[in-house]
């Protein structure tokens, strides 16, 4: 994921970090009533439950956990408590939260970027005021725990962007939101104690660390690393081999660049004129980057994917929600609401809904569909809608995918519509998806539980020193070698070598 997103999402997908409010106590009433109320709020509208974790399981996970709610707690104490019990979901949609008030502008983050090459971790980015914390910085503790006791740790207690036992999604984000996770979990400070090793140097050493404010983290990366973010804007692209006329598209979300756009609009206008410019380039191999792509609209995934595809298609087998979740979707201040709902969903015969149209048809694109080699980056943090793309891609027997497995499951996902619940008395807020989204693809055409990478590219110390596009140079390597592992259904035939082993 680029420095940009990372700095973009750095406080905005878990709760972060602490106020005077962690001082709160719970109750063991209060405790065991937020406890019930949120196991109730997922039996009615969570239409994942007992999916990938077994209900007689979660029964008894759930009823360890109540038991267990026997005395008075501190807020975040409780937070851990309840977080077994939506992490058993396995649900990447699912997302434990903490309470609004539980940020402030002085909540602080460790101010590193960390990145794992083969087993050890090191500093990639500083923002801290000790300058001496150089990049390649091998970091061995904070606060006396292990990096790799603290990340596996953090990769447990939020599942948030990868679904089922998938660990690429959980490992991603772990790490490139390692502040973020680790203020969430463990509570924030003003310093933590560090150990490290300088690079070429085998001394051990021992430092204290001050924490940074978001305002501060995102000032000092801007100083120091101006010239490592990525600015690029979403479906931008650009010709980066003549001789192979290869060219990059980047696609970083599936939502417009507009707030206001309920029809997606802005997003259809920059991908036409994206795929014009590709055409006038006469662009023979398209490398689309999707690294970091944690959704957006689905209708937005399907609008790209009629570039490319040899037939008319669906994105959707089926969209279906329980009996419960219709009075979320139904407002009691719009009269039409109800009417609207009637149109658009049925029952689907066992005691809940189905979308009456999930399984509408798109046509390719003619004068503008792009009919060369297809390269895709990926990551674990390509999730949700961006991993329907490469399903539907990867279904079609299109594309060589580079990188690492993509964070959804190639058969679906549970998203689609959400309602946020806030626990009574805690305040601890809880994102529940409303809709399995079924992809309309054939099961024997996968190629592992998401989609898994033709070619498995992994960071090495020069990288990291170098601060190299790793993946993007391995996929230029394949396009000028001309290595292709799918060279596509009902396209112009295209020279291609056999598949190699991956890096």
């Amino acid at each position: 994921m680029t420095i940009c997103r990372t700095l973009f999402f750095l406080g905005l997908l878990i709760g972060l970090g602490r106020s005077i409010t962690t001082a709160q106590k719970i109750t063991p009433e209060q405790a065991r009533t937020d406890f019930s109320y949120l196991k109730r709020k997922l039996d009615l509208l969570h239409p994942g439950m007992g999916y990938y974790t077994p209900k007689p399981q979660m029964e008894q996970l759930y009823d360890s956990l109540y038991n267990g709610l026997t005395a008075s707690m501190d807020y975040l104490t409780f937070f851990r408590h309840i977080s077994p019990l939506v992490t058993s979901l396995k649900d990447g949609h699912t997302n434990l939260n903490h309470k609004k008030s539980f940020i402030g502008k002085n909540t602080r983050f460790i101010p590193f970027y960390i990145r794992p090459v083969e087993g050890q971790y090191y500093i990639s980015h500083n923002v801290s005021a000790d300058t001496s914390l150089h990049r390649g910085t091998e970091l061995l503790t904070i606060n006396g725990r292990t990096v790799s006791a603290l990340h596996t740790e953090l990769m447990e207690a939020d599942r948030s962007g990868s679904d089922g036992d998938n660990l690429t999604g959980r490992r991603q984000w772990s790490l490139v939101q390692f502040a973020d996770y680790y203020a969430a979990w463990y509570g924030w400070a003003d310093s933590i104690t560090i150990t490290y090793r300088q690079p070429a140097d085998t001394l051990i050493r021992r430092a204290r660390v001050g924490c940074l404010t978001l305002n501060n983290f995102r000032a000092n990366m801007q100083r120091r690393y101006r010239n490592e973010i990525d600015y690029r804007p979403n479906l931008s692209v650009r010709v980066i081999d003549t001789l192979t006329h290869t060219a990059i598209l980047r696609v970083s979300t599936f939502m417009s660049h507009k707030k206001k756009d309920p029809f997606q609009w802005a997003f259809n206008r920059r991908l036409k004129r994206a795929f014009r410019e590709i055409r006038n380039e006469n662009v023979q191999n398209l490398i689309v980057d999707m690294q970091g792509n944690g959704g957006g609209v689905v209708l937005n995934s399907a609008h790209l994917l009629q570039y490319w595809m040899p037939k008319p298609f669906t994105i959707m087998e089926q969209e279906e929600m329980k009996k419960a979740a219709r009075n979320e979707l139904i407002s009691r201040w719009n009269p039409f609401s109800a009417l609207n709902f009637s149109l658009q969903y049925k029952s689907n015969g066992k005691g809940g809904f189905a979308n009456r149209s999930s399984r509408r048809r798109f046509h390719p694109r003619n004068r503008t569909a792009f009919k060369g080699n297809l390269y895709f980056m990926m990551n674990g943090a390509s999730f949700s809608a961006a991993t329907s793309v490469l399903a539907k891609t990867l279904d079609a027997g299109l594309g060589t995918f580079v990188g690492e497995a993509c964070g959804s499951a190639y058969w679906g996902d549970f998203a689609g519509h959400f309602k946020t619940i806030t626990l009574p008395n805690s305040r601890i807020q809880v994102r529940i998806p409303l809709k399995k989204l079924t992809h309309a693809v054939v099961a024997d055409r996968a190629n592992g539980f998401t989609v898994e990478p033709d070619f498995t590219v992994t960071r090495s110390y020069d990288d990291l020193m170098t601060n190299r596009d790793y993946v993007l140079e391995y996929t230029l390597r394949l396009i000028r070698e001309g290595i292709v592992a799918r060279p596509g259904i009902n396209w112009p035939a295209t020279k291609t070598r056999p598949l190699q082993a991956s890096r």
